[in-house]
């Protein structure tokens, strides 16, 4: 028998430790309810458990955002319902005023609720806003009647700024390979004139004219996108220019989108062509000064050019005539003998003084930008170069740092410190204003003229294709291209037109909802009046196409809410089904363990009394030695 080790109480003790810990081990599991409380437990499970437990938090969090997605929604379209109120009651006001038993007199009693309706619309769209986010931004997505982009065609195209090359460039399509030419556009002629030969001529009259964006461009490479698709259908939108921006820097993303209802492959040539021609010129302008005036052209630096001015300098460019905005002009230019001719001084005198130059911004927004680019220049002959002239240099004030009004002033002598201030030139239009609006309208449609009024054409007489059309100069300076995919948009809060909800777990995964502007402007009746039987006539078809548009939003709102409630009920079928499964792993089946528990119990009191009876071994040895 052995005395210096005893083996017996030894095994007991190691075996009492090791049921000790299992038993320790099971009253964790059990005390924690978990199975799986480090990793030393089941570093597998473990691994599984925690990547299905980031789903589950995340997908939780996504259901949460997109209740909020909920709410912005449902506040929106509320503000729109009182918009759809509003814009009934115009249309109402509107047919109340066009009955032939009303005298002017009673319309203008009647149109000082429809103007007091205008001012409450901009007003509500204006204070809209979700946790201080507009609802209703400024440079929000205008909305359309039909508000479709199906059918869209991307035609894309990369001029070289420095070296004068034009390059057609087909989309990539899901290959990444390149598309053949037919799937170019629906009307390949239309693409392939405007890219190749409309495109570069404007930009190049356009900085001929206009000296100072060439300065201000320099050899800088810009890149557009020209887009052939349906915008609003025949006789509406036919065509606009947009951007992104920064905010600081020039603007990026630049597109034009044309209305392929308005305009096909046979509108290169004939009766149209010189209204798409004055529409590649305007928005061309547009995109121009987009990126070298972004601050000005998108309000990002606090103010922003007035429609007057925006839309006007682009009429000067596409010509004030083509679009039938001064049709009176040019039925009064038609009755002149010449352009010394005064007979018809006062009816383009009332002419003048029957509109507002922020009611109609391409036609009297174009004559005020013509004058003003007149004076600028020291007045004398009319002619297209001569108002160019000045208005280059109003534009390079701008550029150098001057206000709008503060170059207006400084550049043709007149006392210019507002809005108001341009109004009162036509509500009082001076014998020098309808002069040289006389001496325009005859230089562009008197006589035998067919011309547009275009100050970057040759002559403000050219009309049809001679307006930016036939032969290609060398000069170019403005590049359309797919845009470079490393350019980084970065736009702020206010400005945004659309705003992510982040609906899952994973990057990529969210749902767009649409930020629209819903001001009169974007509405169309922004110079909507009931004061003559025929304005409340054309106020009918104003409202009414101003509750189709507001019903449009409404409606795209609805389906992004369902698509929303639709999404919740996902996410929260996903995370009761991954919780369900997280929890077989991780979880401690309790019936299980509390046998187990019981079992080492059992373990646990046997190994204590086998280890004192193994202590007790050794009193053998005393005996013997007695």
């Amino acid at each position: 028998m052995q005395i210096q080790h005893n083996l017996l109480a030894m095994n007991s003790n190691r075996m009492l430790g090791i049921t000790g810990c299992n038993q320790a081990g099971i009253t964790e599991k059990l005390s924690s309810g978990y199975r799986i409380n480090r990793a030393a437990d089941d570093a597998a499970g473990l691994s599984i458990s925690e990547k299905m437990r980031k789903q589950i938090r995340g997908l939780t969090q996504a259901a949460r955002n997109c209740q909020d997605g909920i709410s912005m929604v449902q506040t929106a379209e509320g503000a729109m319902n009182e918009l759809h109120e509003m814009a009934q009651r115009g249309n109402e006001l509107a047919i109340q005023a066009a009955n032939g038993t009303l005298s002017d007199t009673d319309r203008l009693m009647v149109d000082q609720e429809v103007q007091a309706l205008k001012e409450a619309i901009d007003g509500m769209v204006g204070n809209a806003k979700f946790n201080e986010l507009r609802l209703f931004p400024e440079q929000g997505i205008t909305p359309t009647k039909s508000m479709s982009s199906s059918n869209t065609k991307t035609y894309e195209l990369l001029i070289d700024v420095v070296n004068g090359n034009i390059t057609v460039v087909n989309p990539a399509d899901s290959t990444g390979g390149s598309r053949s030419a037919d799937g170019v556009a629906d009307y390949p002629v239309l693409a392939d004139k405007i890219a190749n030969e409309y495109f570069p001529n404007a930009i190049s009259q356009i900085l001929t004219a206009f000296p100072s964006f060439q300065t201000a461009l320099g050899s800088t490479m810009v890149p557009m996108t020209l887009e052939i698709t349906t915008i609003d259908g025949a006789s509406n939108t036919l065509a606009y220019a947009q951007c992104s921006f920064g905010s600081t820097g020039p603007a990026v993303n630049l597109k034009m989108v044309v209305d392929k209802e308005d305009f096909n492959d046979s509108s290169v040539s004939g009766s149209k062509a010189e209204e798409l021609e004055s529409t590649i010129a305007h928005e061309l302008m547009h995109s121009v000064m987009q990126y070298t005036m972004t601050d000005e052209m998108t309000g990002r630096a606090g103010t922003e050019f007035p429609d007057w001015f925006s839309e006007g300098t682009a009429q000067l460019s596409g010509g004030g005539f083509p679009t039938n905005w001064n049709a009176a002009l040019e039925q009064y230019a038609g009755n002149m003998t010449g352009a010394s001719d005064t007979s018809q001084d006062a009816a383009i005198a009332a002419y003048l003084k029957q509109y507002t130059v922020a009611g109609r911004p391409y036609g009297h927004g174009y004559l005020a930008c013509a004058y003003l680019g007149w004076k600028a220049n020291g007045g004398g002959a009319v002619t297209g170069a001569g108002i160019a002239a000045g208005m280059d240099k109003i534009f390079s004030n701008i550029l150098n740092g001057g206000t709008l009004y503060s170059a207006l002033s400084a550049e043709t002598g007149l006392s210019l410190g507002n809005d108001a201030a341009v109004e009162a030139l036509f509500s009082n239009p001076s014998n020098d204003l309808v002069s040289f609006v006389r001496q325009l309208a005859y230089a562009t449609k008197g006589g035998s003229n067919d011309g547009a009024g275009s100050v970057i054409a040759p002559s403000l007489s050219t009309g049809g294709e001679g307006i930016i059309g036939n032969t290609v100069t060398d000069k170019q300076a403005f590049y359309v291209t797919n845009v470079d995919a490393s350019a980084v948009e970065i736009e702020t809060d206010r400005r945004k037109q659309h705003i992510n909800i982040q609906a899952g777990a994973e990057t990529g995964i969210t749902i767009e909802i649409p930020l629209y502007k819903m001001d009169t402007k974007a509405l169309g009746i922004n110079g909507t009046h009931v004061k003559t039987e025929a304005a409340a006539t054309k106020a009918i078809d104003q409202f009414a196409e101003a509750i189709h548009i507001i019903s449009k939003v409404r409606s795209d709102y609805g389906a992004i809410q369902n698509r929303l409630e639709h999404t919740i009920n996902n996410l929260d079928n996903i995370v009761e089904n991954t919780t369900d499964a997280e929890s077989r792993i991780r979880d401690t089946d309790m019936a299980e363990y509390m046998v187990e528990y019981s079992n080492n119990n059992i373990l646990l009191q046997a190994g204590q009394s086998v280890l004192a009876q193994a202590n007790k071994y050794n009193e053998a040895i005393l005996k013997l030695l007695a």
